[in-house]
């Protein structure tokens, strides 16, 4: 069995669940290289549905996650999220969601803690290390180099470095010379804003419960819906908290550049400016957003649909590879797919130096198709909620579409794209 060294550029979700895959493989050594001085982790809250539980099931990590995550101990047939039209003074619910295993909600931070804990002695971690160039030649190793000067060699290189990602920009400036773009394709795909804001906050349950007492967002997953506008609301922490997403869009926008001046697309905003876009909604979505007293407001940014998530030796996961709306819940989840087939291929082992290329090609293979089709089910669900699709659908068929856009996530599994990956592997 040959050696492989591994290099991963980003310590989000999925370059460290790709790390905890790739933990007992003896012949895997993995270096992780964070441009951050520790590891952290920026947002709020993460939802993981059923197909995304069965993996972490697979890597060893269901019951510390079952333990942490708000949700984890409904039964299938208990109502995930209640559908309410929102944007009139007396609001009414239109649809119940009742997913297979529940939705398990987590606050990112401590879901991030949790995948730390579990990092094998086989991957180390390297801080303050931000790509700035790679060189994947025909032979030999792969050789990294990093703004403060340092360089470092793998045999194959993972991005997950994000919707930003320089492992992303490099790889394509580097198939446009080689001419092996698409007509028309970006030399370097840029995030596009995709004509939405979402004002963020957290609130202590204490604060709720004193503004609204029995408020129905104290035990229940709710989306309020109305023209042009959405809320996902949802405890955490075991219900200490509740986590709020109050979407704001403007379909003409979609795939413009985000005119505010925001270097992070994300900036503090008066709890004015958001009770405003929200005036004459029902009383119990006002009575949410009054007890946020510093909103974030967040332009929700994502990347086009590509043609590869590899070239050479190199290859792009998570949000690099798929940057995707977040109206589906789950950009995270399709981070640790990628991450969970990737990892499986690599440590399969069919897989050696020379076969790295091909064993990356099937990745995209299987990957690229699946990454994509959440990524469009996504878009079409945040204009469901936000009654954009054309022909005046009642409520009851915008309810029944977005359902359908979800329900491929507790109704379906990983494991056959993992079986046809390593069937695709065994015959090269």
């Amino acid at each position: 069995m040959s050696n492989i060294r591994v290099a991963v550029i980003g310590a989000g979700i999925g370059g460290l669940t790709f790390c905890v895959a790739l933990g007992k493989q003896p012949n895997i050594k993995v270096d992780i290289y964070e441009a951050a001085r520790e590891f952290g982790e920026v947002g709020a809250g993460l939802g993981m549905w059923y197909r995304t539980q069965q993996i972490m099931a697979k890597l060893g990590l269901h019951k510390d996650l079952e333990d942490l995550a708000d949700g984890a101990k409904k039964g299938a047939a208990e109502v995930t999220f209640r559908f309410r039209k929102s944007d009139q003074p007396e609001g009414l619910t239109y649809h119940h969601m009742k997913p297979k295993g529940a939705l398990w909600a987590f606050h990112r931070a401590n879901f991030q803690k949790t995948i730390i804990s579990h990092l094998p002695p086989s991957c180390t971690s390297h801080f303050g290390k931000r790509l700035v160039s790679y060189d994947d030649p025909a032979s030999g190793p792969i050789t990294l180099r990093f703004t403060d000067g340092t360089t470092a060699e793998c045999d194959v290189l993972i991005g997950a470095d994000g919707i930003k990602s320089a492992v992303r920009d490099i790889m394509f400036a580097n198939l446009a010379k080689e001419g092996k773009l698409s007509k028309g394709e970006a030399t370097r795909p840029t995030p596009a804003w995709s004509g939405t804001v979402a004002y963020r906050g957290m609130i202590s349950k204490e604060r709720v419960e004193a503004k609204a007492p029995g408020h129905r967002a104290l035990t229940q997953d709710v989306a309020y819906c109305g023209k042009n506008k959405h809320l996902i609301v949802f405890p955490v922490n075991n219900g200490a908290q509740i986590n709020v997403f109050a979407f704001c869009s403007d379909m003409t926008k979609e795939g413009t550049q985000y005119s505010e001046d925001s270097k992070d697309w994300s900036v503090d905003v008066p709890k004015e400016e958001l009770l405003q876009q929200y005036e004459g909604w029902e009383p119990e979505v006002m009575a949410l957003l009054e007890c946020i007293d510093i909103p974030t407001k967040w332009a929700i940014h994502m990347i086009t649909p590509l043609s590869t998530f590899v070239s050479g030796r190199v290859a792009i996961l998570g949000d690099s590879a798929h940057a995707m709306t977040p109206h589906v819940g789950s950009g995270a989840g399709q981070a640790i797919e990628d991450a969970y087939i990737l990892a499986t291929l690599l440590a399969s082992p069919a897989c050696t130096p020379a076969s790295l290329p091909r064993v990356l090609q099937i990745y995209d293979t299987v990957r690229r198709p699946q990454a994509n089709d959440v990524w469009r089910r996504s878009r079409a669900n945040g204009m469901t909620y936000e009654f954009a699709s054309a022909g005046g659908e009642t409520l009851a068929k915008m309810a029944a579409e977005a359902e359908e856009n979800y329900d491929w996530a507790w109704k379906t599994s990983a494991e056959p794209d993992k079986e046809e990956a390593l069937s695709m592997l065994s015959n090269l």
